[in-house]
């Protein structure tokens, strides 16, 4: 593996506004990172992304304006006003150390109700084999590490509920379960990270709501 010193993440922004007729109708900002010194691996990562971003950008310049350009003719026609639709994919480095880098996003969309829809993830990746780093690698000979964390990640959300932090609905770990949170996880220097998708298991308002899951004692950080 190369210096980590070396290493580094930079991230590529792209920003544009979409008119029809001279007229606004739908802007954005779109954000991928770009490893530095990270050998082959980095490389592979750098594409991915890189891959990520092409997707984000044709959905919003094909089918999120063409549907930004219906809604624009049909307020025309009934001589309403009309507001510029508006999308968003952020991200930041999380964690760069001991040959791995964990990254967070979170997207952003606001059509023509001005009602955000949001998503939120994690990556983490091994820079040396450019390849994602299963969650259970953090803890190596461990029997029942996924179950330790859920029992977390409920406890957590009650607090939250309690306190009145986060107004999940009262159902919510059912819902929780079903949304598979582990998937898009994120490792930070304090422990795991995880969040349930928009209206999975809270009203919209909440957006994307997220834990984070300390590592307990017995569990391995990355190596």
């Amino acid at each position: 593996m190369k210096d980590e010193q070396k290493v580094g993440v930079v991230w590529e922004r792209e920003e544009r506004a979409l008119v029809l007729e001279g007229e606004p109708v739908l802007g954005y900002v779109l954000s991928w990172p770009r490893v530095e010194g990270g050998g082959l691996g980095g490389r592979w990562i750098s594409r991915y992304y890189a891959r990520l971003a092409e997707r984000w950008r044709e959905r919003w310049e094909r089918e999120v304006y063409w549907r930004a350009c219906l809604e624009l003719a049909a307020r025309r026609e009934a001589a309403r006003p009309f507001s510029p639709w508006y999308g968003e994919l952020t991200g930041e480095t999380v964690l760069l150390e001991g040959g791995v880098l964990s990254l967070r996003f979170q997207g952003r969309e606001v059509r023509g109700d001005g009602r955000p829809a949001r998503v939120r993830w994690g990556d983490v990746w091994a820079l040396q084999e450019g390849a994602p780093r299963p969650l259970g690698a953090l803890f190596p000979g461990e029997k029942g590490w996924r179950g330790r964390l859920w029992r977390s990640l409920v406890r957590q959300g009650e607090e939250l509920r309690r306190s009145g932090s986060c107004f999940l609905d009262g159902d919510w770990a059912r819902k929780a379960k079903g949304a598979r949170p582990f998937r898009g996880w994120c490792l930070t220097g304090e422990g795991i990270e995880v969040s349930l998708p928009q209206c999975a298991a809270a009203p919209a308002a909440e957006g994307c709501p997220a834990f984070l899951l300390p590592l307990e004692e017995e569990a391995s950080g990355p190596q």
